[in-house]
């Protein structure tokens, strides 16, 4: 009777073996007959819910202008619970006093998930609203920004003129402080300006390391360590690194036959679309998914 459930499971594994096989094979070929706009239209199709889309020229996911990320504004326990959805990293927030109004200028560099990305957001409050969240500026307030990743060689890079600037580079595993940005950053008037630098060098920025032309200004932002909410997560952020680091080893494997991001994604949703959403899903910085979610029951 054993040699009988013994052969049954051989055969049945064989099976779905060879199922596995074709499926690959046939997912290969219809990533290849799938043209880059069909591809990319699926894509943003996926992503557009979560605030985000597919950059084909650098082959990275960034947020949209107008997404719903907006509308919620930005707090501390953002950072503070960071390590609970995958995110570990680096968090250097710049806040000032200009025109009556608290400004709080923001600075992401990281792991997010099975994504190596960074972020830049611009944020206001009233003076008088100490313990209310800060709030998205307005379109007349967005600022002209821009800034490089580097991990030894660039990764990619983003400019725009927005309130939130981000990019997230599927695949890639990264520790924080191994990372570097560039930045720039160009101010509606000189005073704007100074009251930024000055909270720029409060908060750790060398004098050397920033660069002022007009009311533009130049900084790289790498191992500033005065701005620590979750440091006593370090056991959680350890724990979720070698989560994030194995996921991305294996969506590396699994899309191993393709180079671009684009195909990869394509491929997954061919060859399993339960993954493919999986991947989507954990490709994107997690407390702002989960809003979706909220939003979406009321």
């Amino acid at each position: 009777m054993f040699y009988i459930i013994f052969s049954i499971l051989i055969f049945f594994f064989i099976v779905l073996f060879i199922l596995f096989t074709l499926r690959k094979k046939w997912a290969i070929r219809k990533v290849k007959c799938t043209s880059d706009e069909e591809k990319l239209l699926y894509v943003n199709a996926m992503l557009e819910p979560f605030g985000f889309i597919f950059d084909e020229c650098q082959d990275i996911i960034i947020s949209k202008k107008d997404c719903w990320q907006r509308d919620m504004g930005y707090a501390d326990i953002y950072d503070f619970k960071a390590p609970f959805f995958n995110m570990v990293m680096d968090s250097l927030p710049i806040c000032f006093n200009y025109d009556n109004k608290e400004y709080r200028i923001e600075f992401w560099k990281g792991q997010y998930g099975i994504t190596t990305g960074a972020e830049i957001g611009i944020y206001f409050r009233d003076k008088t609203d100490i313990l209310g969240c800060y709030h998205a500026v307005s379109n007349e307030d967005c600022l002209e920004i821009s800034f490089d990743l580097l991990k030894n060689c660039p990764l990619f890079s983003r400019c725009d003129k927005t309130w939130w600037l981000t990019g997230f580079d599927l695949g890639v595993f990264s520790r924080p402080r191994d990372l570097r940005m560039d930045i720039c950053l160009r101010f509606k008037s000189e005073e704007m300006l100074q009251c930024f630098v000055k909270s720029l060098i409060n908060a750790g920025i060398p004098c050397s390391h920033i660069n002022i032309c007009e009311n533009q200004v130049c900084f790289d932002y790498c191992c500033v360590n005065n701005y620590k909410p979750n440091h006593s997560y370090a056991i959680v952020k350890f724990v979720m690194q070698i989560c994030n680091f194995i996921n991305c080893r294996l969506y590396r494997f699994i899309t191993r036959y393709f180079n671009r991001t684009l195909d990869k994604l394509t491929y997954l949703r061919y060859l399993a679309p339960c993954l493919y959403r999986l991947v989507i899903r954990i490709s994107l910085p997690r407390p702002k998914r989960l809003k979706v979610k909220k939003n979406k029951r009321k």
